[in-house]
């Protein structure tokens, strides 16, 4: 039997703002070379290669980094899935999740100026149950999606139960 297929609500993975030390610094890099050729020093090409090099790495690295963790939330599961080429793949159901005691954001004075951040979801039953969606855009908003989708989800549980029980 083939399960059903739930749209997918919202599609995040880490924001751009969480790497903009990555990214400043290789742009930075990569102007260098120019800006001290205008000045009218000029560097050894090797030297030239090497800070290049550098500044693509800066910026693959932050990337990559983008890539690899991705989250989808649909009405009544949160998909995570990290990797790239092997992928590992997690589904946390929001039924379930109704009883968790700490549901939260968090985000420092850089990121809350920037408006990302991550939100924390831990259970009382041990480590493995425990998981963020980290450096995420309006985290916020995110943590009221999913609260009122564990809310609707609580109900429709208890919904059944009672149809269930006549």
């Amino acid at each position: 039997m083939k399960a059903e297929t739930k749209e997918v609500l919202y599609t995040l993975k880490k924001t751009r703002k969480a790497f903009l030390w990555e990214y400043t610094c290789g742009i930075i890099l990569l102007l260098l070379p120019s800006v001290l050729t205008l000045k009218g020093i000029i560097l050894k090409s090797a030297v030239v290669n090497v800070i290049f090099g550098i500044a693509i790495l800066s910026i693959v690295s932050a990337e990559i980094s983008r890539a690899i963790t991705r989250y989808k939330i649909t009405e009544d599961k949160l998909i995570i899935t990290h990797g790239i080429v092997k992928q590992k793949r997690r589904n946390v159901y929001f039924a379930p999740l109704g009883f968790l005691p700490s549901i939260n954001f968090k985000q420092s004075r850089l990121q809350r100026l920037l408006n990302y951040g991550t939100v924390y979801i831990s259970a009382a039953a041990g480590e493995e149950n425990n998981f963020e969606i980290k450096d995420i855009n309006k985290p916020k908003r995110v943590l009221e999606v999913i609260e009122e989708l564990i809310e609707r989800n609580r109900r429709r549980s208890s919904m059944s139960i009672v149809n269930r029980e006549d």
